[in-house]
């Protein structure tokens, strides 16, 4: 694999217009991917209820896995079905959702969801958005109040199978470490160019391990380079001590 993977974006552009470059970039993300896959266990897809989905992911902004599904597990025990969380008592779905933090903000945009899908569609539901396109439901999730472009793709990847990569904060800065992204890229960008350049079939894939790979190996502060999978094409080895 080479090692000369940051590239601007005006550089990137050219390189996708190429189907040369298309084809070497593709060929870089089949390595990354098959190196990673090597090193952490297969992951089983899980399918949700989209409408479920999209509230847990809401409970998972900024907080571990742990403490997110105390949140859903307290969420789920305490209301039969989405009706009964929006006749709860005032601050009774916050106090619920407490163990998953940030429970002010998070009840909040999950009051407003459910509050505006009953006054749309006559109850709360998202099965209307399994006939919009990518591009449709992202626009269509996106337009709720606390909901992200993250916490759409992954609505779309993990409630509706679709071929789309969320990404996170672990998916965010191994990217941008890697140069698969323009230097400082945003989220935003970073979910662009990943859903441009990586294929279609491996884009769940690489989500999950480089996720995994975020949480065990290129953490945030102190990357444990050493014992990386990718440190020989990483232009960034051996040079983060905290930050991204």
């Amino acid at each position: 694999m080479p090692d000369d993977f940051d590239v601007s974006d005006e550089e990137r552009r050219k390189l996708m217009t190429d189907p040369a470059g298309r084809q070497n970039e593709a060929q870089r993300i089949r390595q990354i991917v098959a190196r990673l896959a090597r090193a952490q266990p297969a992951s089983r897809k899980v399918r949700r209820d989209p409408l479920d989905e999209l509230i847990l992911t809401i409970l998972s902004q900024s907080t571990s896995d742990a403490n997110c599904y105390r949140g859903w597990e307290a969420l789920r025990a305490k209301y039969p079905d989405w009706e009964a969380a929006l006749a709860a008592p005032p601050g009774e779905v916050e106090e619920t959702i407490r163990p998953a933090g940030l429970s002010k903000q998070k009840s909040a945009t999950i009051l407003g969801v459910l509050s505006r899908l009953r006054n749309e569609q006559g109850s709360p539901t998202l099965d209307q958005i399994q006939t919009l396109d990518d591009s449709e439901a992202v626009e269509y999730l996106t337009g709720f109040k606390g909901v992200g472009v993250k916490t759409a793709a992954c609505v779309l990847c993990f409630a509706l199978g679709r071929d789309v990569i969320p990404v996170d904060t672990h998916v965010h800065r191994i990217a941008l470490r890697l140069g698969l992204v323009p230097e400082n890229a945003s989220a935003v960008r970073t979910h662009e160019i990943l859903n441009e350049i990586v294929p279609p079939e491996l884009r769940y894939e690489l989500h999950v391990l480089l996720i995994g790979h975020g949480r065990s190996v290129c953490t945030a502060r102190k990357p444990r380079c050493g014992e990386c999978d990718l440190a020989d094409c990483c232009p960034k080895v051996g040079i983060h001590t905290g930050g991204r």
